[in-house]
């Protein structure tokens, strides 16, 4: 039988230790997302995910996957303008956000499905001198990349 001094103790220390523990990357949203840009409709899936506090500026990743669905703009040319649109609809500033591309098997049509074949691109946006979203800084990255900026998160 446990005294109601160690239930206390116990209590208490978990307490502390979920205080110090850092949180984890949330999913805060997982939809389709339509857009219009210069070449037409576009849709693709969108994934944003929420970071714990930490000492660098970015507060989100946002996952932008290209479907086979989509018959519009491909992601990667509107990207500047999915930033915009993205961040204007969920209250994210693109700048302090990664912006990752993805794309693979899922975004071709007939193609089979294969995780080994699949590219990641990180963008990252500043803000111009008049305030307007620049064009993006690319970079590669991997899957281990992506699962360690959503802290395992992704899937």
């Amino acid at each position: 039988m446990r005294s109601p001094a160690l239930c206390r103790l116990v209590a208490l220390l978990c307490a502390i230790v979920s205080l110090a523990a850092p949180a984890s990357a949330q999913l805060v949203a997982d939809t389709l997302f339509t857009w219009k840009g210069y070449d037409g409709t576009g849709t693709c899936r969108v994934r944003i995910y929420k970071t714990p506090p930490s000492d660098e500026d970015h507060t989100h990743v946002v996952v932008i996957r290209e479907t086979a669905e989509n018959k519009g703009p491909s992601t990667v040319n509107d990207a500047r303008h999915l930033a915009d649109m993205i961040g204007r609809t969920y209250g994210i500033d693109p700048t302090t956000a990664y912006w990752i591309f993805h794309r693979g098997a899922f975004s071709f049509e007939g193609a089979r499905p294969n995780k080994r074949k699949e590219l990641f691109l990180r963008a990252t946006f500043r803000r111009t001198k008049t305030q307007r979203l620049g064009a993006p800084t690319w970079r590669v990255i991997t899957r281990e990349d992506v699962e360690d900026y959503t802290d395992r998160q992704f899937q």
